[in-house]
């Protein structure tokens, strides 16, 4: 453990999605011809920031893995969920996703 943290501006960001539930996560997929479509690549997990990377996990099957410093996170308008968009390690692909947040009545 050294004398300086680096430390990560965003952490407040990181925080509020940090350990939320997800109802399912879509990927962003777009067209040649200009169309974009959404499918559905996991349902019930959670989110995790775990030391370097955002993890989604449905099941037990990680869907979605990017290094944080490597990745653009944004919530969502309505605040139903975040976005998630970078170098997905379980595809290899440059991915974006969209992890909607599962809700319970009070």
């Amino acid at each position: 453990m050294g004398l300086f943290k680096k430390s990560n501006k965003n952490q407040d960001l990181l925080k509020t999605f940090d350990g939320r539930e997800v109802k399912y996560v879509t990927l962003r997929n777009a067209h040649d011809d200009g169309t974009v479509t959404y499918d559905i690549i996991g349902k019930a997990g959670r989110i995790a920031v775990v030391g370097e990377n955002i993890r989604i996990i449905c099941g037990e099957i990680d869907v979605f893995t990017c290094k944080v410093s490597e990745s653009k996170y944004y919530l969502l308008m309505s605040g139903d969920g975040v976005t998630v968009e970078g170098q997905n390690a379980v595809s290899g692909n440059y991915d974006i996703v969209t992890a909607y947040y599962t809700y319970y009545r009070k």
